[in-house]
């Protein structure tokens, strides 16, 4: 007896045990999850492992550089003295000539080059994290949209669930009513008819939010819709904007001027030290040697380009119009911010106007349903007329659960939006 009755206590507090395992998540949770969980984040480890290889590749450029070379050649001409020593033979060059050289050059100053070079790819690797930050923010929009329409769906499953309840209360009153033989077996009939299109329509809804659940957790990482959603007030909204574009904008023009400065470098000298070695017939630097001679030649030498004919001027000035473009960027990237915050306040504003009024709906007709029930027991009122109140009572609390969505919706739009 003890052990069937701690079976039926296990089997009653089951579903709650359920629904304690489930999460629960907030909106502000499910957007968290859908930018951590997006593939967009492989962008940025992509763009750190470019960095690493681009710092190589830029340390690289202090390191000697060697040049292994060959080649053969036929001249129509050579060098020759026009007399001859007495007693003495002079080499004649040959016209066909060989040579196999190694060039080693070994960088001593750039003007501040790499410098400038590893800050630009430094950059620029900020910049492809920024961009992603951007396109994942996108998200939040997004899954703050599915996540009010399903939640949307979960509150009128529960509004649709209540009503069945209250109708198949109504029926055994009805069904004893009948027993006594007060009512109409009519009367019972219609119930039921109208528990069955309740019934239709709570299977509509909870199909509806099933595949919208399965949805939002495809875009929070999660392989099954283990999860329920929790309805939050919307908190204060923030006072400055932290979207993602701001961050953007700034390392770009940050970028520019980076750019800018580098120009400098171009008009500075640059010095290097240089070697060369190799085997050539005849011997490059004494053509008296014609034969298969060794040759080194060891030095330092220096490249300036004093005037550039006006390119630096021009490329500044190419570069000053690309910053003011990102300032456009910026001018037309907040007002569209501006605009669409309006929408949402505006629209928060109108679904809490319409949430006193669906209140008033709802009082007005729970009393015309208490008088209904009366007149109906009293024989003054038609079932059908009954049902047909009852059923607008039910269809008033659906639309104040919709507006009163709504209204958090257009909030946390706006929150999302603004990236709070």
């Amino acid at each position: 007896m003890k052990n069937s009755i701690a079976w039926f206590i296990l089997a009653a507090l089951a579903p709650v045990f359920q629904l304690q395992a489930a999460d629960t998540l907030t909106v502000a949770q499910c957007r968290q999850l859908a930018i951590e969980n997006s593939p967009l984040q492989a962008r940025k480890l992509h763009a750190e492992s470019i960095l690493t290889l681009q710092n190589r590749n830029i340390r690289s450029n202090m390191l000697p550089r060697v040049q292994v070379g060959a080649q053969a050649s036929w001249q129509s001409d050579v060098f020759g003295l026009p007399f001859k020593f007495p007693g003495s033979e002079i080499p004649v060059v040959p016209q066909d000539q060989y040579k196999i050289s190694a060039d080693i050059a070994q960088k001593i100053w750039d003007g501040g080059a790499d410098k400038y070079l590893r800050e630009q790819k430094s950059l620029d690797k900020s910049i492809a994290e920024a961009q992603v930050d951007v396109d994942a923010f996108a998200l939040r929009e997004w899954v703050t949209d599915l996540f009010f329409k399903t939640l949307l769906l979960q509150e009128s499953e529960q509004i649709l669930q209540t009503s069945i309840t209250d109708l198949q209360a109504r029926l055994k009153q009805t069904e004893a009513a009948i027993q006594e033989g007060v009512a109409l077996r009519t009367s019972a009939d219609q119930i039921r008819i109208q528990i069955l299109k309740n019934q239709q329509q709570l299977a509509a809804t909870a199909a509806d939010k099933d595949a919208l659940m399965k949805m939002l957790a495809q875009w929070l990482g999660k392989p099954e819709p283990d999860f329920v959603l929790q309805k939050v007030a919307a908190a204060n909204p923030i006072q400055e904007p932290t979207r993602p574009e701001y961050r953007l904008f700034d390392l770009q023009q940050k970028s520019l001027q980076v750019g800018k400065s580098a120009l400098q470098v171009r008009t500075l000298p640059r010095f290097e030290a240089f070697a060369q070695g190799g085997l050539g017939s005849p011997n490059p630097f004494n053509f008296f040697e014609t034969g298969l001679e060794p040759f080194v030649l060891i030095g330092l030498r220096a490249a300036w380009t004093p005037i550039d004919w006006g390119n630096n001027r021009r490329e500044s000035r190419i570069l000053d119009y690309q910053m003011k473009n990102v300032d456009v960027q910026r001018q037309f990237f907040e007002q569209r911010l501006r605009t669409t915050s309006l929408k949402d306040k505006e629209d928060e504003l109108k679904w809490n106007k319409q949430l006193a009024q669906d209140d008033e709906i709802i009082a007005l007709q729970t009393d015309i349903i208490r008088r209904a029930d009366a007149q109906v027991k009293n024989g003054v009122m038609t079932m059908t007329d009954y049902l047909t109140q009852l059923n607008l009572l039910t269809q008033a609390q659906l639309t104040r659960k919709t507006h009163e969505i709504q209204a958090i919706q257009a909030r946390e739009m706006h929150l999302a939006k603004m990236g709070g």
